[in-house]
């Protein structure tokens, strides 16, 4: 009875031995691996706009007389080295006039198709008692007045030239009144904006509207 008893307890203990073992085993047991792979390096640059440059030629001409056209000058619009296309326009600023019948005529690149043979609006002269116009004026000067006589885009090291003049029309009636005016006015080119254009990925070709503080 007391053998039984022990062979008994002798294989119990044989049994929670085996168990545990198992459990051991089970828990220790685990799979390893390495990892290969190709490096991949990353950079970048940003973009460049290149510098936007313009010379534009003068003309001073005194006793034009009815049906004269001055000599044509020429503005030239050239873009430095870029990687993006560069939005320009040109501008006749007029500061004054007194010639009535006084016209523009324009050609060459990107002209403005309205300017051609547009008529000059008047604009007044600053009135000076006695002529001092070290003094302040007696009556100010009239708004200048633009005329946009170009515009167009630029690529990468590209220009573009147009011609301007100014027609005193002869009318076929008496123009006496017109006798001794004057007119003066400034041909200019810039960009689309007095802001400048601002450039980012949402607009590649620039904006003049900054659509969030601070934007460039």
């Amino acid at each position: 009875m007391n053998d039984n008893r022990g062979q008994a307890i002798f294989l119990s203990v044989i049994g929670i031995a085996t168990l545990l073992v198992a459990i051991i085993g089970a828990t220790f047991a685990y799979f390893t691996t390495t990892m290969t792979g190709t490096a991949a390096d990353s950079s970048l640059t940003t973009g460049t706009i290149g510098k936007v440059n313009y010379t534009a030629q003068a003309f001073n001409l005194t006793n034009i007389l009815p049906g004269k056209t001055t000599d044509e000058k020429e503005v030239t619009v050239t873009l430095g080295t870029s990687d993006f296309d560069v939005k320009y326009v040109c501008n006749m600023e007029v500061s004054g006039n007194e010639v009535k019948d006084l016209y523009l005529n324009v050609t060459g690149d990107n002209t403005v198709a309205a300017a051609n043979n547009s008529q000059i609006p008047l604009v007044a002269y600053a009135v000076y008692s006695d002529g001092d116009e070290s003094q302040t004026p007696t009556t100010p000067a009239g708004a200048a007045q633009r005329i946009k006589i170009a515009e167009g885009t630029l690529r990468s090291g590209e220009s573009k030239t147009m011609k301007y003049s100014v027609t005193f029309k002869e009318t076929g009636t008496s123009q006496d009144t017109q006798q001794g005016k004057r007119f003066n006015a400034t041909v200019s080119c810039g960009l689309e904006s007095a802001k400048g254009v601002y450039y980012n990925n949402a607009n590649p070709n620039g904006t003049t509207t900054v659509t969030e503080p601070g934007a460039q």
